[in-house]
């Protein structure tokens, strides 16, 4: 993408025109918390994503990513709570691996770099073809001081 700050600016504009339409449908108060949060408006994110909940508290994708916005948060101990309740409520999702991403990545934030390591890749084995997840995984091998395996990692994101 050339224009980041124009393909933001559009799928805002997208996003509330859809909660303009409706704005006590669970799934489009999702999408637009999800929008603000690529935009980085992360208030107005969490604001979305809770109404959401409370109006379908059944909505997987909406606690994954109100899990992820406990990670960006540095919120740990709660985003694990919204990534395995998103979890338990989609068992078979197959987006679940990037809920497995988003509790790797909490457990970097702990600082439990050997386990966060592990999680990204269980991540990779549900979807071997998300190559992004080598650069979380690298990093998280290397200061796990498993520096053989955060190679491997590194190469393997260079292939892709």
């Amino acid at each position: 993408m050339e224009d980041i700050e124009g393909a933001k600016s559009k799928a805002l504009g997208l996003a509330e025109k859809a909660a303009g339409l409706s704005s006590d449908d669970p799934l489009i108060l999702s999408v637009l918390g999800v929008v603000h949060t690529f935009a980085r408006n992360y208030g107005t994110a969490r604001i979305l994503l809770e109404r959401a909940i409370k109006l379908d508290p059944n909505s997987a994708w909406a606690l994954s990513r109100l899990g992820w916005l406990e990670v960006y948060a540095d919120r740990p101990a709660v985003a694990f709570q919204h990534f395995e309740h998103a979890m338990r409520l989609s068992p078979l999702d197959p987006m679940n691996f990037n809920n497995l991403v988003g509790i790797a990545s909490a457990h970097q934030i702990s600082g439990d770099f050997n386990t966060a390591a592990d999680m990204f890749q269980r991540a990779l084995l549900e979807r071997p073809s998300a190559f992004w997840i080598h650069r979380n995984l690298a990093s998280a091998l290397s200061v796990a001081g498993r520096a053989e395996e955060a190679e491997v990692s590194k190469n393997a994101m260079f292939k892709a």
